[in-house]
Protein backbone atom coordinates (compact mmCIF):
# COMPACT_ATOMS: atom_id res chain seq x y z
CA UNK A 1 0.00 0.00 0.00
CA UNK A 2 1.56 3.59 -0.94
CA UNK A 3 1.83 6.18 0.87
CA UNK A 4 -1.14 7.95 -0.38
CA UNK A 5 -3.51 4.78 0.37
CA UNK A 6 -2.31 5.12 3.71
CA UNK A 7 -2.97 8.63 4.37
CA UNK A 8 -6.41 7.81 3.28
CA UNK A 9 -6.84 4.62 5.36
CA UNK A 10 -5.58 6.26 8.22
CA UNK A 11 -8.14 9.66 7.82
CA UNK A 12 -11.54 7.39 6.77
CA UNK A 13 -10.28 5.27 9.90
CA UNK A 14 -10.30 8.22 12.33
CA UNK A 15 -13.99 9.32 10.48
CA UNK A 16 -15.46 5.88 11.15
CA UNK A 17 -14.66 6.11 14.76
CA UNK A 18 -15.37 9.60 15.54
CA UNK A 19 -18.93 9.17 13.24
CA UNK A 20 -19.84 5.94 15.69
CA UNK A 21 -18.59 7.93 18.81
CA UNK A 22 -20.29 11.29 17.54
CA UNK A 23 -23.88 9.73 16.80
CA UNK A 24 -23.70 7.72 20.20
CA UNK A 25 -23.27 10.89 21.81
CA UNK A 26 -25.27 13.05 20.74
CA UNK A 27 -28.34 10.54 20.81
CA UNK A 28 -27.64 9.84 24.43
CA UNK A 29 -27.78 13.61 25.27
CA UNK A 30 -31.13 13.73 23.36
CA UNK A 31 -32.80 10.79 25.63
CA UNK A 32 -31.30 12.40 28.52
CA UNK A 33 -32.80 15.30 27.75
CA UNK A 34 -36.24 13.92 27.25
CA UNK A 35 -35.61 11.30 30.35
CA UNK A 36 -35.36 13.99 32.80
CA UNK A 37 -37.92 15.69 33.80
CA UNK A 38 -38.19 19.68 34.76
CA UNK A 39 -38.10 20.21 38.57
CA UNK A 40 -39.06 23.37 40.04
CA UNK A 41 -36.59 25.52 41.91
CA UNK A 42 -38.51 25.74 45.31
CA UNK A 43 -39.10 21.92 45.10
CA UNK A 44 -36.03 20.08 43.34
CA UNK A 45 -34.21 17.47 44.79
CA UNK A 46 -30.80 17.99 45.79
CA UNK A 47 -28.56 16.29 42.68
CA UNK A 48 -28.70 15.98 39.07
CA UNK A 49 -32.11 18.01 37.94
CA UNK A 50 -33.54 20.08 34.96
CA UNK A 51 -34.66 23.31 35.26
CA UNK A 52 -36.06 26.03 33.27
CA UNK A 53 -37.12 29.75 33.37
CA UNK A 54 -35.91 32.93 32.97
CA UNK A 55 -32.51 34.37 33.17
CA UNK A 56 -31.70 37.47 35.06
CA UNK A 57 -28.59 38.45 36.58
CA UNK A 58 -27.23 38.70 39.53
CA UNK A 59 -28.47 42.08 41.85
CA UNK A 60 -26.09 44.86 40.79
CA UNK A 61 -24.25 42.27 38.52
CA UNK A 62 -23.86 44.44 34.68
CA UNK A 63 -22.86 41.39 31.78
CA UNK A 64 -22.47 42.99 29.08
CA UNK A 65 -21.58 41.06 25.58
CA UNK A 66 -17.50 42.41 25.19
CA UNK A 67 -18.32 43.33 21.10
CA UNK A 68 -21.83 44.70 20.82
CA UNK A 69 -22.09 45.69 24.46
CA UNK A 70 -25.60 44.42 25.06
CA UNK A 71 -26.77 43.13 27.98
CA UNK A 72 -27.00 39.42 28.73
CA UNK A 73 -26.70 36.60 31.22
CA UNK A 74 -23.87 34.32 28.64
CA UNK A 75 -22.12 35.33 25.94
CA UNK A 76 -19.34 33.90 23.91
CA UNK A 77 -16.90 36.12 21.46
CA UNK A 78 -14.11 35.11 18.66
CA UNK A 79 -11.64 37.22 16.51
CA UNK A 80 -10.60 36.44 13.64
CA UNK A 81 -7.67 37.66 11.31
CA UNK A 82 -7.75 36.65 7.90
CA UNK A 83 -4.31 35.70 5.97
CA UNK A 84 -3.93 35.22 2.22
CA UNK A 85 -2.80 32.07 0.99
CA UNK A 86 -0.03 31.78 -1.30
CA UNK A 87 0.12 30.22 -4.91
CA UNK A 88 -1.91 30.89 -7.92
CA UNK A 89 -5.50 29.81 -6.16
CA UNK A 90 -4.95 32.55 -3.07
CA UNK A 91 -6.72 30.65 -0.52
CA UNK A 92 -7.88 32.82 2.53
CA UNK A 93 -7.44 31.53 5.97
CA UNK A 94 -9.23 33.20 9.14
CA UNK A 95 -7.34 33.17 12.34
CA UNK A 96 -8.43 33.23 15.74
CA UNK A 97 -6.44 36.01 17.53
CA UNK A 98 -8.54 36.96 20.72
CA UNK A 99 -11.75 34.51 22.30
CA UNK A 100 -13.37 34.03 24.93
CA UNK A 101 -16.58 33.53 26.98
CA UNK A 102 -18.58 34.38 29.91
CA UNK A 103 -18.21 33.06 33.31
CA UNK A 104 -20.19 35.33 35.73
CA UNK A 105 -22.92 33.45 37.51
CA UNK A 106 -26.27 34.43 36.95
CA UNK A 107 -29.91 33.67 38.20
CA UNK A 108 -32.46 31.25 36.66
CA UNK A 109 -36.15 32.48 38.24
CA UNK A 110 -39.02 29.83 37.28
CA UNK A 111 -41.70 31.79 39.25
CA UNK A 112 -41.21 29.36 42.57
CA UNK A 113 -37.75 30.51 43.27
CA UNK A 114 -34.11 31.72 41.47
CA UNK A 115 -30.72 29.67 41.57
CA UNK A 116 -27.74 31.03 40.76
CA UNK A 117 -26.20 29.34 37.63
CA UNK A 118 -22.36 28.74 37.86
CA UNK A 119 -21.56 28.57 33.90
CA UNK A 120 -17.59 27.41 34.34
CA UNK A 121 -17.53 24.17 32.36
CA UNK A 122 -21.10 24.40 30.50
CA UNK A 123 -21.84 23.27 27.14
CA UNK A 124 -24.23 26.13 26.02
CA UNK A 125 -26.40 26.64 23.36
CA UNK A 126 -27.06 30.33 22.37
CA UNK A 127 -30.27 31.70 20.82
CA UNK A 128 -28.80 34.20 18.78
CA UNK A 129 -25.54 34.79 17.04
CA UNK A 130 -24.14 37.23 15.16
CA UNK A 131 -21.26 37.29 12.43
CA UNK A 132 -20.19 40.75 11.00
CA UNK A 133 -16.47 42.47 9.26
CA UNK A 134 -14.21 44.93 10.05
CA UNK A 135 -11.01 46.44 9.42
CA UNK A 136 -9.66 46.76 13.26
CA UNK A 137 -8.78 44.03 15.41
CA UNK A 138 -11.48 45.36 17.79
CA UNK A 139 -14.99 46.54 16.60
CA UNK A 140 -15.42 49.90 17.73
CA UNK A 141 -19.35 49.87 17.40
CA UNK A 142 -21.88 46.96 16.96
CA UNK A 143 -22.85 45.41 13.49
CA UNK A 144 -24.38 47.02 11.25
CA UNK A 145 -26.71 45.18 8.33
CA UNK A 146 -24.17 45.74 5.53
CA UNK A 147 -21.28 44.52 7.06
CA UNK A 148 -23.28 41.26 8.35
CA UNK A 149 -22.38 38.83 5.70
CA UNK A 150 -20.05 40.22 3.49
CA UNK A 151 -16.17 40.19 4.13
CA UNK A 152 -14.95 42.09 1.25
CA UNK A 153 -11.84 42.83 1.49
CA UNK A 154 -12.15 43.40 5.17
CA UNK A 155 -9.46 41.69 7.27
CA UNK A 156 -10.57 40.78 10.35
CA UNK A 157 -13.83 38.72 11.63
CA UNK A 158 -16.18 39.26 14.81
CA UNK A 159 -18.21 36.48 15.74
CA UNK A 160 -20.57 36.83 18.79
CA UNK A 161 -23.30 34.39 20.54
CA UNK A 162 -25.68 35.75 23.59
CA UNK A 163 -27.85 34.83 26.08
CA UNK A 164 -30.09 38.04 26.59
CA UNK A 165 -31.56 39.08 30.07
CA UNK A 166 -34.76 37.50 30.53
CA UNK A 167 -34.98 34.82 27.80
CA UNK A 168 -35.60 31.58 28.71
CA UNK A 169 -33.37 29.02 30.05
CA UNK A 170 -33.30 25.40 30.10
CA UNK A 171 -30.10 24.26 32.54
CA UNK A 172 -29.06 20.63 33.44
CA UNK A 173 -26.67 20.02 36.47
CA UNK A 174 -25.65 19.61 39.52
CA UNK A 175 -28.22 21.32 42.02
CA UNK A 176 -27.31 22.49 45.78
CA UNK A 177 -29.49 25.02 48.46
CA UNK A 178 -26.78 25.73 50.47
CA UNK A 179 -28.00 27.67 53.86
CA UNK A 180 -26.13 31.02 54.72
CA UNK A 181 -26.18 30.34 58.49
CA UNK A 182 -28.26 28.08 61.38
CA UNK A 183 -30.99 30.19 63.10
CA UNK A 184 -30.77 30.96 66.94
CA UNK A 185 -31.88 28.52 69.56
CA UNK A 186 -35.49 27.85 69.27
CA UNK A 187 -36.29 28.21 72.93
CA UNK A 188 -34.24 31.42 73.81
CA UNK A 189 -36.17 33.03 70.83
CA UNK A 190 -39.40 32.02 72.67
CA UNK A 191 -38.10 33.64 75.64
CA UNK A 192 -37.26 36.76 74.15
CA UNK A 193 -40.49 36.89 72.32
CA UNK A 194 -42.48 36.61 75.63
CA UNK A 195 -40.25 39.19 77.16
CA UNK A 196 -40.97 41.83 74.30
CA UNK A 197 -44.70 41.38 74.81
CA UNK A 198 -44.72 41.67 78.40
CA UNK A 199 -43.37 45.10 77.75
CA UNK A 200 -46.75 46.04 76.23
CA UNK A 201 -49.27 44.87 78.87
CA UNK A 202 -52.62 46.27 77.67
CA UNK A 203 -51.71 44.66 74.50
CA UNK A 204 -51.15 41.29 76.35
CA UNK A 205 -54.43 41.25 78.41
CA UNK A 206 -56.13 42.01 75.47
CA UNK A 207 -54.45 38.80 73.34
CA UNK A 208 -54.69 36.12 76.05
CA UNK A 209 -57.17 37.45 79.04
CA UNK A 210 -59.78 35.43 77.56
CA UNK A 211 -61.71 35.46 80.99
CA UNK A 212 -61.34 39.18 81.01
CA UNK A 213 -60.49 39.32 84.85
CA UNK A 214 -57.41 41.53 84.05
CA UNK A 215 -54.59 38.96 84.75
CA UNK A 216 -52.66 36.60 82.85
CA UNK A 217 -53.42 33.14 84.61
CA UNK A 218 -51.38 29.77 84.77
CA UNK A 219 -53.34 28.47 81.74
CA UNK A 220 -53.73 31.75 79.60
CA UNK A 221 -49.94 32.10 80.07
CA UNK A 222 -49.22 28.70 78.83
CA UNK A 223 -51.39 29.75 75.68
CA UNK A 224 -48.89 32.84 75.10
CA UNK A 225 -45.90 30.53 75.23
CA UNK A 226 -47.67 28.21 72.57
CA UNK A 227 -48.29 31.38 70.42
CA UNK A 228 -44.67 32.65 70.79
CA UNK A 229 -43.15 29.60 69.66
CA UNK A 230 -45.35 29.47 66.79
CA UNK A 231 -44.40 33.04 65.84
CA UNK A 232 -41.06 31.97 66.17
CA UNK A 233 -41.31 28.78 64.49
CA UNK A 234 -42.89 31.05 61.36
CA UNK A 235 -39.98 33.46 61.59
CA UNK A 236 -37.28 30.79 61.64
CA UNK A 237 -38.92 29.62 58.47
CA UNK A 238 -39.32 32.91 56.80
CA UNK A 239 -35.44 33.41 57.52
CA UNK A 240 -34.53 30.04 55.95
CA UNK A 241 -36.42 30.57 52.81
CA UNK A 242 -34.61 33.53 52.45
CA UNK A 243 -31.73 32.82 53.54
CA UNK A 244 -30.88 29.76 51.44
CA UNK A 245 -29.05 30.10 48.48
CA UNK A 246 -29.62 27.45 45.38
CA UNK A 247 -26.59 26.79 43.27
CA UNK A 248 -26.73 24.74 40.03
CA UNK A 249 -23.18 24.03 38.64
CA UNK A 250 -21.28 20.98 36.54
CA UNK A 251 -21.78 18.08 38.11
CA UNK A 252 -18.49 16.23 40.30
CA UNK A 253 -19.46 12.96 38.52
CA UNK A 254 -18.81 14.15 35.18
CA UNK A 255 -22.32 14.69 34.08
CA UNK A 256 -23.36 16.34 31.27
CA UNK A 257 -23.60 20.33 32.04
CA UNK A 258 -26.00 22.12 29.78
CA UNK A 259 -27.24 25.36 29.51
CA UNK A 260 -29.22 26.51 26.39
CA UNK A 261 -31.68 29.35 25.27
CA UNK A 262 -34.09 27.11 24.21
CA UNK A 263 -36.82 25.07 24.96
CA UNK A 264 -35.74 20.94 26.32
CA UNK A 265 -37.76 20.01 23.42
CA UNK A 266 -36.22 21.83 20.24
CA UNK A 267 -32.78 20.99 22.11
CA UNK A 268 -33.57 16.68 22.36
CA UNK A 269 -34.63 17.49 18.08
CA UNK A 270 -31.07 18.99 17.79
CA UNK A 271 -28.87 16.41 19.17
CA UNK A 272 -31.31 13.86 17.39
CA UNK A 273 -30.89 15.92 14.09
CA UNK A 274 -27.23 15.95 15.26
CA UNK A 275 -26.62 12.21 15.80
CA UNK A 276 -28.13 11.32 12.12
CA UNK A 277 -25.82 13.21 10.67
CA UNK A 278 -22.88 11.68 12.42
CA UNK A 279 -24.28 8.57 11.62
CA UNK A 280 -24.74 8.97 7.79
CA UNK A 281 -21.15 10.23 7.68
CA UNK A 282 -19.70 7.00 9.47
CA UNK A 283 -21.61 4.82 6.76
CA UNK A 284 -20.28 6.81 4.44
CA UNK A 285 -16.71 6.33 5.70
CA UNK A 286 -17.15 2.88 5.88
CA UNK A 287 -18.28 2.38 2.75
CA UNK A 288 -15.15 4.35 1.25
CA UNK A 289 -12.85 2.38 3.56
CA UNK A 290 -14.11 -0.76 2.37
CA UNK A 291 -13.94 0.22 -1.60
CA UNK A 292 -10.49 1.60 -0.28
CA UNK A 293 -8.87 -1.83 1.35
CA UNK A 294 -10.66 -3.68 -1.81
CA UNK A 295 -8.62 -1.69 -4.13
CA UNK A 296 -5.73 -1.84 -2.13
CA UNK A 297 -5.70 -5.76 -1.72
CA UNK A 298 -8.28 -6.95 -3.98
Amino acid sequence: MGEGLWFWALTLGVAVIGGAALALRWLQVARLIEDTPTSRVRSAAQGYVEITGRGRPLEGVSNLAPLTQRPCVWWRYRVQKKSEGGGWRRNDAWHTVSSGYSVLPFLIDDGTGRCIVQPQGAEVITGESTIWYGDVPWPASSPTTGLLLRSGERSYRYFEERIYEQERVYALGEFRSHRAGDGPDLQAAVTATLDEWKEDQTQLLARFDTDHDGRISLEEWEQARAEARRTVEQQSRDRAALETLNVLSRPEAGQLFLIAALPGSDLAKRYRRKALFAFVGFIAAVGAFGWLLQRAFG
